[in-house]
């Protein structure tokens, strides 16, 4: 699987990345809308995380980055953005993830698919 889109870097310390990368999500979501974006998280280190936006289909005007992704062994959870924290602390529970995949709605869900 190929994720092409724009690449930004952003702090985990004290979780901030929660808020900087949902500013990103509005940003592009005003361009985009929000349905059609994908979020790719990847390469965390002990003080930030990697994440790109793209398109869930095409490829985003502006894109800096391309990564082949693996196409088999992913897991996906659906919920309520509200409840992401909740989420994201079970999915962590079995350990470390590689790379993970957001995709959220304007009606408050959301979808994770993660691999380890």
């Amino acid at each position: 699987m190929k994720f092409t889109g724009i690449s930004r870097t952003f702090s985990t310390v004290g979780e901030k990345q929660y808020e900087t990368i949902g500013e990103f999500w509005n940003e592009m979501s005003r361009i985009y809308g929000r349905a059609n974006l994908r979020g790719l998280g990847y390469n965390w280190t002990e003080t930030s995380i990697e994440y790109v936006i793209g398109l869930i289909s095409g490829d985003i005007k502006g894109s800096n980055i391309s990564i082949i992704l693996p196409d088999d062994g992913w897991k996906c959870v659906s919920g309520r953005t509200e409840k992401l924290g909740a989420i994201y602390r079970e999915i962590y529970k079995e350990g470390p993830l590689l790379y993970e995949i957001e995709m959220f709605d304007d009606e408050g869900n959301c979808s994770v698919m993660y691999f380890r």
